[in-house]
């Protein structure tokens, strides 16, 4: 993945050179940039990880519990196994007959909601929260529509349905995504409580740590994003919160820090490839060149197809003016026949 700054001085290069590029060319970057400027939040907070959590937890709910042991239903077997449709045409026969209506209704909610059948969710999930009297079923429901809500990017909604599941009983999983939608939002002073309580309760990850850093940064408390991280980065093995650091530290030109997660994630066993990529791009942004053009050289000659890999090594060696160097890259890149519209910009 390529980081902010990286790709801020692409896009300068771009905009000075706007005439000489095709439409089709324009279009590619448009949604190149555009992509890559989305990335990394829609990578921790992927709806469907922790509609993952959360059935596991109406699987085995402790330490939460409901009031009323549940019944043995065929479509909350289907439900556990991921078959949904089925789960959904067997729970609609056994509401009928069912003891406990509003836990028919919570899973049928769930099982709208994977089948992304949200007007059916929302309506079955509602009926839950009026008619149950179990604390833990009303707690899921809201759960389910905050996740819904933020799905449509609905976010001030999801916050008063997490809100009010979080009052009913703490979840860790409520919590941090209360935390998420205040960022969404680009209220890190609020969020940062929410991260916080998480750590607090000893079911804080990586991704916690990650954002609460965040938090602290963003409201201009470097020190203490500083802290936070590196304390994330000695004590979670996690490539990608190593990867997202190493972005967020080079973003901000903390070269230093950036390097030493990618000297992590080598002894993580994390791909070569990015791991040289990610060394030889930071010591070339540190204006080391000796470091940068050894690292680009055993990157691009063990893995000569790496298109990313060849851009930043000639955007470096352009920024440094080594002209003898560019025209023997470019040499190497048409012998492996790699064919890319910037690189044909970068070596006219």
């Amino acid at each position: 993945m390529l980081s902010l700054q990286k790709w801020k001085s692409i896009s300068k290069w771009l905009l000075e050179n706007k005439e000489e590029l095709t439409e089709e060319e324009k279009q590619y970057w448009i949604e190149q940039l555009s992509y890559q400027n989305q990335k990394m939040l829609e990578t921790w907070s992927e709806q469907l990880e922790l509609l993952d959590e959360v059935k596991e937890k109406l699987v085995d709910s402790a330490p939460l519990s409901f009031k009323k042991k549940g019944e043995s239903l065929q479509g909350v077997s289907y439900f556990h196994l991921g078959l949904y449709d089925r789960a959904v045409d067997a729970l609609k026969y056994e509401l009928d007959f069912s003891e406990q209506p509003s836990r028919v209704y919570l899973y049928l909610g769930y099982a709208y909601l994977y089948l992304d059948e949200d007007h059916f969710a929302k309506e079955h999930l509602l009926n839950v929260i009026h008619r149950t009297d179990d604390t833990l079923e009303k707690h899921f429901a809201l759960l389910a529509l905050g996740m819904q809500a933020a799905r449509d990017d609905d976010i001030e909604q999801a916050i008063s349905y997490f809100e009010n599941a979080e009052k009913l009983l703490f979840n860790a999983d409520v919590v941090y995504n209360l935390g998420i939608c205040y960022l969404l939002l680009k209220m890190p002073k609020e969020a940062r409580p929410y991260f916080e309580k998480v750590i607090e309760s000893g079911e804080g990850d990586g991704e916690a740590f990650y954002w609460l850093g965040k938090c602290y940064m963003d409201s201009g408390n470097k020190t203490m994003a500083m802290e936070t991280w590196y304390k994330a980065v000695h004590e979670f093995d996690s490539e990608d919160l190593l990867l997202s650091l190493a972005v967020e530290f080079e973003e901000r030109g903390l070269f230093s820090c950036s390097l030493f997660c990618y000297e992590r994630l080598r002894d993580l066993g994390c791909r070569e490839d990015i791991v040289l990529h990610g060394l030889s791009w930071n010591y070339g942004l540190m204006d080391d060149q000796t470091k940068a053009q050894e690292g680009f050289k055993k990157l691009l000659t063990k893995y000569p197809e790496n298109t990313n890999g060849w851009i930043s090594y000639l955007w470096l060696l352009t920024k440094w003016g080594k002209q003898d160097e560019i025209h023997n890259v470019k040499k190497q890149i048409q012998s492996h026949g790699i064919d890319h519209p910037l690189i044909e910009k970068m070596t006219d």
